[in-house]
């Protein structure tokens, strides 16, 4: 079995409607991370798409570092779709990505475009919000950002936050420590033990209360 972390970048554009179907952001990048059943990576996706409405909103350069030059050639969202579901393959695979977002523009933007690719309910029958499931294992309601989780793992994050393939890499390397039940016990306890109700001794959240507000601030 075949586990795949999923990171996208969207272009925000003007809003378009078509029948009762309305989209108002494109994909324009997808990164992937492909790992076995010891979660270990063995293979990496990347590529742009080509957005049909419009050109980059200018917040989303800054942010993504994604430019208009960058996405030439790229090919579109079908294509890029299909080019997906042959590297994803045939073995049975879950699928995860750092909250709803991402399947959710796969979802849209396939319905919007009319792509009919069996790769969509696929996904959509095995994806793991994996945000969700992180908050549960640090035992807290509020969902954080995926740099919080990096950092709060004691892991340095590697390549350039919000481009496509680096925050699947990092989001992949939490969801194997995730899977460790020891060593995500000793590499997490500062955090666990702030929200541990037995807790009696001053903790790093009596300690340092304005840091950790912002650490459970929540997701933008």
């Amino acid at each position: 079995m075949n586990h795949i972390m999923i990171d996208l970048e969207m272009n925000k554009i003007e809003k378009q409607y078509r029948d009762n179907l309305k989209l108002s952001s494109e994909l324009i990048e997808i990164g992937a991370v492909k790992m076995n059943d010891a979660f270990e990576m063995i293979e990496q996706y990347q590529t742009y798409v080509m957005p049909e409405f419009g050109a980059m909103d200018p917040r989303i350069v800054e942010l993504t570092g994604i430019t208009d030059d960058k996405l030439t050639g790229a090919r579109d969202f079908s294509a890029v779709m299909d080019d997906f579901a042959r590297w994803i393959g045939t073995n049975q695979t879950t699928f995860y990505s750092w909250s709803m977002c991402d399947i959710r523009q796969f979802q849209t933007e396939a319905a919007f475009k009319g792509y009919t690719g069996k790769i969509i309910s696929r996904m959509e029958s095995h994806w793991v919000d994996f945000q969700e499931e992180y908050s549960r294992l640090l035992g807290i309601e509020k969902k954080i950002k995926l740099k919080q989780a990096v950092s709060s793992a004691d892991y340095e994050f590697t390549g350039a936050p919000h481009t496509a393939l680096a925050d699947a890499v990092n989001t992949a390397e939490i969801l194997r420590l995730s899977k460790d039940a020891a060593q995500f016990e000793r590499v997490m306890k500062p955090v666990l033990d702030l929200f541990r109700p037995e807790k009696q001794e001053s903790t790093l959240l009596d300690m340092c209360p304005e840091f950790f507000a912002s650490f459970l601030e929540e997701q933008q």
